[in-house]
């Protein structure tokens, strides 16, 4: 609508101008100098014009440069305030610290302070698993320990209670042999425990496991109860711990 605009107004000067040279003898002079005129005009507008649009698609391009640089960097803090949260919490539930941590590492942030972050969460995990693992370990563990214990604690209460009242010592010696086999060796020490308290135990004089036997053959009676088992690798009892 400007050029229009331009244009009528530069034909109107163009007019006005033949109107005072038509009373001349060079019309035909002014007239040409004129249009030179208005040439000159139209082509100062249009590398105006053009200049003009050139400045505005830089100006443009630059806003959406800026938008871009400032929806990244909120990006950026968001992934960092949000990768720092899950190094701080240290009760969140580890898979579901493992959800969140995936969907930071999909937007593929190129930040180093976010990389940074991810690689301590990512190391913070591996020890959570790590943890987890050993603590599943030693349950497995203190589960077999315990089997054994009860395994041991039957056999030993059966073998105990007939070695003390085996009717006579042929018999009482033949129950002591089959015991023994159970263990590493006769001299396998036989630890008792007299009292216990905030998990500090008291025991008897040590023994072996031979001499503890004899005594019950000789005492005739039973009284103490498996506390503890310690296997060797090949299934044999290396420590017996008693309870009175």
């Amino acid at each position: 609508m400007f050029i229009y605009c331009f244009i009528f107004t530069i034909e109107k000067l163009t007019f006005l101008i033949l109107m005072n040279t038509s009373k001349t003898r060079n019309l035909h002079t002014n007239l040409r100098l004129a249009r030179r005129f208005f040439y000159f005009l139209l082509i100062a507008f249009i590398t105006f014009g053009a200049t003009t649009t050139m400045t505005s698609c830089n100006s443009k391009k630059k806003l959406a440069a800026e938008r871009a640089a400032a929806e990244k960097q909120k990006r950026i803090d968001e992934a960092k305030s949000s990768l720092t949260a899950l190094l701080s919490d240290t009760n969140m539930d580890l898979e579901e610290k493992k959800r969140r941590l995936a969907a930071i590492k999909a937007q593929n942030i190129d930040d180093p302070e976010v990389r940074n972050l991810i690689a301590a969460v990512e190391s913070q995990i591996e020890q959570q698993e790590e943890r987890i693992r050993r603590e599943e370990e030693e349950r497995r563990r203190a589960a077999e320990a315990e089997k054994q214990v009860e395994s041991v604690n039957e056999k030993m209460s059966r073998v105990l209670g007939e070695i003390a009242n085996a009717p006579n010592a042929n018999a009482a010696n033949s129950k002591i042999a089959e015991m023994l086999q159970m263990f590493e060796s006769p001299d396998t020490p036989v630890l008792i425990i007299i009292a216990e308290e905030n998990g500090k135990k008291d025991y008897d004089r040590p023994t072996t496991i031979e001499k503890y036997l004899n005594y019950i053959k000789d005492q005739k009676k039973a009284m103490d109860r498996v506390a503890n088992v310690g296997m060797n690798s090949a299934g044999k009892i290396k420590l017996l711990e008693l309870r009175k």
